[in-house]
C-alpha cells in the first residue's frame, strides 16, 4: 500500500538508484582504457562461443569426431573450405574442435575458480573477523599449502589418486577440479583476511555488533560484502590460468589426455601421439600452434579485462 512517503516502491527505487548511478561511474571508467574494453570483447567471445558450441558445430558438444580417412594425412590450415584450420593428428578437424573446447575449458575454469574463491573467502572472512586462535589456525594451514608449489602438488594428488577415478565416468575431470580447488582456494583465504583485518574495524561493523548480530550475521552480511571487491580482479585473472596450468599437465601427459574430448590443452598435445621431432613439427605448425592461439587469446583477454576491473574497483589505480 502507498503511504504518503511513497511506500514500499519509493523506498526500492531510492535504493536502487545509487546503485545504478555507481554502475554508470565504473563503466565510464572502465571505457577509458582500450584494453580494458578489449579484453571484456575478447571475453564475451569466448563465453559466447561456449554457450552457441552446440549451434555452431554438430554432434555431442563434448566429443571429437575422427576421419579415418585423414588419420595420417595433415590437412594444412586455409588450404580448404572444409578445414579451413586444418586438421591435426586422428584426422580431427580444428575449426569445430576449437569451438566445443570452449564449452568444455570454460566450464572447468568456472568450477575451479568458483568453487576455490568461495572456500577462500569463508575460511579468509571468519580468520580475520575472529581473530586469535581461529585466525593462527586457519591461517598455518594456508601457510602449508603456499609453502608446496602448486604444480607440483596438483602432479601429486593426480598420480595418487587417478587410478581410482580412470574407470568413473568423467572421474579424471572431476579430479582435475578437485585438486585444482585444493591448491586454488588459499590465495582467496589470504586475500580477504588481509581485506576483514581493516573492514572489521569500521564503525558500521561495530555497530552492528552493538545491535546485538551474532558472528555469522556480521560475517555475511557486513564483512563480505564489503570484502570481496578484489576477489573478483583475482577470479577473472585466475579463469585464464586455470586452462594454462591444464594445457601444461597435458603436455606432460598427466591432465586429461582423452583422445576424443575437447579441450585445448588436450588438442595441442595431439602431434605427440605420431611421436614425431623437431622437424616434422615444424611441417604441420597449425596442429599445436591454432589451440595455442585460443588459449593465448582466451588468457590474453581475461587478463586484460582483470586490470580494468582492478581499475574500476580501486580509485587509487584510475588515471
Amino acid at each position: 500500500m502507498a503511504t504518503a512517503f511513497g511506500g514500499k516502491e519509493g523506498v526500492r527505487q531510492s535504493s536502487i538508484a545509487p546503485r545504478i548511478a555507481q554502475f554508470r561511474r565504473q563503466f565510464y571508467y572502465f571505457k577509458q582504457s582500450p584494453l580494458a574494453l578489449a579484453g571484456l570483447i575478447m571475453t564475451s567471445f569466448f563465453v559466447l562461443l561456449a554457450i552457441f558450441s552446440p549451434v555452431l558445430t554438430s554432434g555431442n558438444p563434448y566429443v571429437l569426431y575422427p576421419q579415418k580417412n585423414l588419420l595420417n594425412n595433415y590437412i594444412p590450415w586455409f588450404q580448404s573450405w572444409r578445414y579451413p584450420l586444418g586438421t591435426t593428428y586422428f584426422g580431427i578437424n580444428l575449426l569445430p574442435a576449437i569451438i566445443k573446447a570452449a564449452r568444455v575449458d570454460l566450464g572447468i575454469s568456472l568450477a575451479v575458480v568458483l568453487s576455490g574463491a568461495t572456500i577462500g573467502i569463508l575460511l579468509g572472512a571468519f580468520a580475520g573477523y575472529k581473530g586469535g586462535v581461529v585466525d593462527d589456525i586457519l591461517m598455518r594451514i594456508t601457510d602449508i599449502f603456499f609453502s608446496i608449489p602448486f604444480i607440483v602438488l596438483a602432479i601429486a594428488m593426480i598420480v595418487v589418486f587417478r587410478q581410482d577415478f580412470d574407470h568413473v565416468p568423467g572421474g579424471v575431470i572431476t579430479l582435475l577440479v578437485v585438486s585444482f580447488i585444493i591448491i586454488w582456494w588459499p590465495t582467496y583465504a589470504r586475500l580477504v583476511r588481509g581485506q576483514v583485518l581493516s573492514v572489521r574495524e569500521l564503525k558500521y561493523v561495530e555497530a552492528a555488533k552493538a545491535s546485538g548480530s551474532n558472528t555469522v550475521r556480521t560475517v555475511f552480511k557486513h564483512i563480505i560484502p564489503n570484502s570481496v571487491y578484489p576477489v573478483f580482479v583475482q577470479m577473472s585473472l585466475d579463469v585464464g590460468s586455470v586452462v594454462l596450468l591444464l594445457a601444461a599437465l597435458d603436455y606432460i601427459n598427466i591432465g586429461i589426455n582423452f583422445i576424443y574430448l575437447p579441450e585445448w590443452g588436450n588438442l595441442a598435445t595431439y602431434f605427440q601421439y605420431k611421436s614425431i621431432g623437431i622437424i616434422e613439427a615444424l611441417q604441420y605448425p597449425w596442429t599445436f600452434v591454432v589451440p595455442g592461439m585460443a588459449i593465448l587469446l582466451y588468457s590474453l583477454g581475461l587478463n586484460l579485462l582483470g586490470d580494468g576491473l582492478r581499475d574500476i574497483l580501486d580509485p587509487r589505480m584510475r588515471r
